[in-house]
């Protein structure tokens, strides 16, 4: 995702995301600072597992960032790289998952768990857009012990406060 470019594209002003961009302008150096050293530690981890399924940007850095602010749901969906049917479903109201989700999770088969990045509302759990931009995944055994591995080490290495976001993912097992 290089999320850190895409930070840092926002605080020199970012035509595509304006809101966005105008909030990260405004946020102190040290701050600033402070969420850039963040976002290294966090694609380091990310980028020494390689895992099938994308975590949840580090909490810390989506509170200042503003993205839990939801300044602009459109704009901070297409910043995150979600699909624009998942975006629209979230914007018309489909904000947790729901019965409609659990009934497909039932559907799946031939793996080990259905994995998707917390706080991520998919249209659907079978949404193709979704999965291949790394936000839903159908995991092995294997592919699923990396996922706890990566979340481990956000937790230890990038520790914060925010009561609504314990997990990097959402995990279902199967």
């Amino acid at each position: 995702m290089e999320i850190l470019k895409k930070v840092l594209k926002l605080r020199l002003g970012d035509d595509k995301f304006k809101t966005l961009s105008n909030h990260v302008k405004n946020l102190d150096d040290a701050l600033f600072s402070y969420i850039i050293k963040r976002l290294e530690i966090y694609e380091s981890i990310v980028n020494k597992y390689k895992p099938k399924v994308r975590p949840a940007l580090d909490p810390y850095v989506s509170s200042e960032l503003g993205i839990y602010r939801r300044l602009d749901d459109k704009e901070i969906g297409e910043f995150l790289g979600y699909p624009e049917c998942c975006i629209n479903s979230f914007i018309n109201g489909r904000v947790v998952i729901d019965e409609e989700h659990m009934k497909e999770l039932k559907e799946i088969k031939n793996c080990h768990a259905v994995v998707l990045t917390s706080g991520f509302i998919p249209c659907s759990i079978k949404c193709q857009r979704a999965i291949k931009n790394k936000l839903i995944g159908y995991l092995s055994y294997e592919d699923f012990e990396v996922i706890l591995k990566v979340e481990e080490e956000l937790k230890k290495n990038l520790p914060h406060y925010h009561y609504g976001y314990t997990e990097y993912y959402e995990k279902f097992i199967i």
